[in-house]
């Protein structure tokens, strides 16, 4: 098949889709013929092995990527002199031009978009990937939901350009502000983009306005974004991924989670027989499996699958991706399906469950640590143990199909990972635990200590409360980066199990302040 453009490598292309500063885009059609996304980079490689030795890797991450929130990558040659990759064509408007031609979205659907493209963002940072172009330019209006498209272009081109100062990659208005100030640019950087997407979407109206490249980077560096009119269910997340600090923000796994309660929440009851227009679980698009379809765009007529394109074998590891919820790349998506689908798990409570576990455990703890104040230290350390126990179980069978199967083994090897969770915790989080409550404890002390230093009520009290901040920080931290891998983890509960030794040992030292004064 001849391609009106020429051809690139076995692709013919067909029509230019797009140009920008960091290349062309083209649709392609390969040797059976089936449509897809050619995108040439513009800058040569030249004969630097280290830098195409980073392409590699990213191009092998982004193929990793499973998800039907997602384009994938197909195909890529960073061996000739213009490198390119081949990515899934999908047919529909971008949001930046649904948004101009309809309107705002309504809140229902700005809260679809929203999960759809933090689950995006969710599994591809769960496989290594970090997209640093999210806006909505790259956002395809599909007929399944929100598709995330151009990954791994401005990555791919950053690895190439890692020792050249100066230069920016992105858009201006959708970008980090970590970007503008020369700092470390991650996962962050991309929940950041996500609000000002998921904002401009909610409001019609560019996040940090619409004047030069200088006045949006001011405006982004300064925290100036136009938030006017974005439903109140999305503000606080909205608001939290703007924060300046990227250490601050949510990821996108906790976006994602958030988010997935809200759609449930938003969507109307469907009718009976039919399906709700705001369902949470979404199912893969027709053909993503086999290639075979995509929606067809506004002004095209809608194509037919070619014969045989249905039979068309996929590649090793992509047959069947309701079939492989467990694997890295999906988990996030696989955790936010179970919540609607799933039968009930084995876990801690929920919501107002997990507040009155907390209150009942949280009184009794006070009591004790009221009367022997060392006490307090056994209290976070017993909590923390069993925290990381719990989230030791559910990872050590995250890769069991069956859900009476990955139960069954957490109970039986429980007691497995309480001994390993109670070594390993002496080390970490009690090393660095145990210095901040010495020094918290010397300090309250009056820069000495006495012989019988425990008896000292106010000093060890106080020095429960640095001993549990620390630990809580520390298990927390770890209950967030497995929880974007392991699908089923009830992050919640054990957030607040890990931090409840701290709320302990402060609600005792509240009880004596308020004696002393009194």
């Amino acid at each position: 098949m001849g391609g009106r453009l020429g051809r690139v490598g076995p692709y013919a292309l067909l029509e230019r889709l797009g140009r920008g500063g960091m290349g062309e885009v083209y649709l392609a059609a390969n040797r059976r013929g089936e449509q897809v996304a050619v995108k040439m980079l513009r800058d040569p490689l030249g004969d630097d092995p280290d830098a195409r030795l980073r392409l590699e890797r990213e191009v092998r991450a982004l193929r990793r990527v499973e998800s039907p929130y997602v384009a994938r990558v197909l195909d890529a040659d960073l061996s000739c002199d213009r490198p390119y990759l081949v990515m899934e064509h999908i047919g529909g408007e971008t949001l930046l031009d649904a948004v101009r031609r309809r309107g705002p979205l309504p809140e229902a659907e700005s809260i679809s978009l929203a999960h759809g493209l933090a689950t995006a963002l969710a599994i591809t940072h769960a496989a290594g990937v970090v997209h640093r172009d999210l806006k909505p330019a790259n956002v395809v209006m599909g007929a399944e939901g929100p598709v995330l498209i151009d990954f791994g272009i401005a990555q791919v081109l950053d690895a190439t350009r890692l020792t050249m100062t100066g230069t920016f990659l992105g858009t201006p208005g959708y970008a980090a502000p970590e970007l503008f100030a020369d700092e470390t640019v991650g996962e962050p950087a991309d929940v950041h983009a996500w609000a000002a997407t998921v904002a401009f979407a909610a409001t019609g109206r560019p996040t940090f306005g619409k004047g030069t490249v200088e006045a949006q980077m001011y405006a982004i560096l300064h925290g100036q974004a136009d938030l006017a009119g974005v439903p109140p269910a999305l503000l606080p997340l909205i608001r939290a991924a703007l924060h300046r600090d990227p250490a601050k923000r949510p990821t996108a796994a906790v976006l994602a989670d958030r988010l997935a309660r809200l759609a449930r929440a938003s969507e109307p009851a469907p009718a009976e027989g039919g399906r709700g227009a705001g369902r949470v679980r979404r199912t893969v698009r027709p053909g993503r499996t086999a290639r075979a379809h995509h929606t067809a765009r506004p002004g095209r007529p809608e194509r037919t699958p070619r014969p045989g394109r249905a039979d068309h074998a996929p590649r090793v590891g992509r047959a069947d991706r309701t079939a492989r919820p467990e694997t890295s790349a999906s988990a996030a998506e696989a955790a936010a399906d179970a919540k609607v689908d799933a039968p009930p798990r084995l876990g801690l409570p929920r919501g107002s469950g997990t507040l009155l576990v907390l209150a009942l455990l949280a009184v009794p703890c006070v009591v004790v640590s009221l009367v022997y104040p060392l006490t307090t230290f056994v209290i976070t350390g017993t909590l923390a143990v069993l925290a990381r126990a719990l989230w030791s179980g559910h990872w050590l069978v995250r890769r069991r199909e069956s859900a009476r199967m990955r139960a069954l083994l957490r109970v039986v090897t429980f007691p497995l990972t309480l001994a390993g969770s109670l070594v390993s915790a002496v080390a970490w989080p009690g090393l660095p635990a145990g210095a901040a409550a010495f020094a918290t404890l010397w300090l309250t002390a009056g820069a000495r200590l006495e012989p019988e230093w425990w008896t000292q009520a106010v000093p060890v009290t106080v020095a429960g409360v640095a001993f549990g901040v620390v630990t809580g920080a520390i298990i927390g931290r770890e209950v967030e980066r497995v929880g974007a891998r392991v699908p089923g983890l009830r992050r919640e509960g054990l957030r607040a199990l890990a931090v409840l030794g701290g709320f302990v040992a402060v609600c005792a030292t509240a009880v004596r302040a308020v004696a002393f004064f009194v």
